[in-house]
């Protein structure tokens, strides 16, 4: 889901500290009160445009996307170095895509008139960082070119997300359906969002939408060979993106495999296409091996596919692309073998 992979990204920041665990709700951190996303100590990279993305109206802007890469990897204990070349490319395209999810739901928020008390945010900080003191935190800020008005504004926009989807969206749901509820709602956010990027200067909508051309791929199996989107026209298409330190990813593709097994295979009309993100080919083969898959398992090495085209904001993440190659339906989060069922009935399997 959306949030698993922005909890991971707390993980990073207090691995060695006292709040190790929290991986399922959102990002987190702050010490000072901010209204304002402040830049960053140092000077932000050249090759991104002044705003780099436009929600309904609201800019993303180079300063945020450089607060947001810095932060998400701020870590007291153990700082880490700084990223250049491709690796901060790809992290700077993830940094957008997580903006992106969280300025909808901060709208949706907003709408409502909600608004986390400052008290509530200062007791999570003190919770996370109080132990550290003063001295090492503002040591690992200046290592990490972080300043605490970023921190501030990080802290509070994580928080605010994580308090209204789980006591608001989901609220009146049952323990069992919560993370579906929320999952169709923030699909409806996304689906309804006025959306446009330039992270390369020029004007980008989103790709991968529902009702749009799935956009074309060429990745390498676990068996070395290429293998495209266009090698299966013609047959209803779930691209599945994940990862193996993302347990629902884990969890939910024996089902994907019951079901290709069901409709699939060569002589079928259904395909799975399992994306990986960023992993080495040993490791995915061993945890594709462990779940018994047989569909083609393919490695986004470079995350080019996944961040940049599809433009996952989490993990997992569904597509399912139709006989003619148009997006049918696009889904955040773990997707149930149920509601894959109802979506391939849908298309006549």
């Amino acid at each position: 889901m959306v949030w698993g992979d922005a909890m991971k990204r707390l993980v990073i920041i207090s691995l060695v500290g006292l709040f190790g665990v929290l991986v399922l709700a959102g990002l987190l951190f702050v010490l000072f009160i901010s209204d304002n996303p402040a830049s960053i100590s140092a000077a932000p990279t050249d090759s991104l445009p002044q705003v780099v993305a436009i929600v309904n109206g609201e800019a993303i802007t180079r300063d945020m996307v450089e607060a947001e890469v810095k932060v998400s990897r701020f870590n007291v204990i153990e700082p880490l170095p700084p990223l250049t070349g491709d690796d901060l490319v790809r992290a700077q395209e993830e940094a957008v895509n997580q903006l992106i999810t969280r300025h909808l739901i901060l709208q949706a928020a907003s709408r409502q008139n909600f608004v986390l008390d400052e008290a509530f945010v200062q007791d999570r900080v003190d919770l996370l960082f109080g132990t550290y003191g003063d001295e090492a935190l503002n040591q690992a800020l200046q290592q990490g070119g972080v300043t605490r008005a970023d921190l501030s504004w990080w802290i509070r926009e994580i928080f605010t997300v994580e308090e209204f989807t789980s006591g608001v969206i989901m609220a009146a749901a049952p323990p069992e359906n919560r993370q579906q509820v929320y999952n169709d709602w923030l699909n409806d956010q996304r689906a309804a969002a006025d959306i446009n990027t330039y992270l390369h200067g020029e004007v980008q909508s989103l790709l991968a939408l529902v009702g749009e051309p799935a956009p074309e791929f060429t990745l390498t199996s676990l068996s070395g060979q290429p293998v495209s989107l266009a090698d299966y026209n013609g047959k209803v298409i779930l691209v599945n993106f994940w990862a193996t330190w993302c347990p629902s990813c884990v969890t939910e593709m024996p089902d994907y495999e019951q079901i290709y097994q069901q409709f699939g295979r060569a002589e079928g009309d259904f395909m799975v296409l399992g994306i990986n993100f960023q992993e080495g080919r040993q490791h995915v083969q061993q945890y594709a091996g462990g779940l018994g898959l047989t569909f083609p398992v393919l490695l986004d090495r470079d995350g080019n596919v996944t961040n940049r085209q599809y433009q996952v904001t989490g993990m997992p993440a569904s597509i399912i692309v139709d006989r003619q190659g148009v997006i049918f339906y696009r889904h955040l989060g773990p997707m149930s073998g149920e509601t894959l069922l109802t979506k391939l009935a849908e298309l006549g399997l």
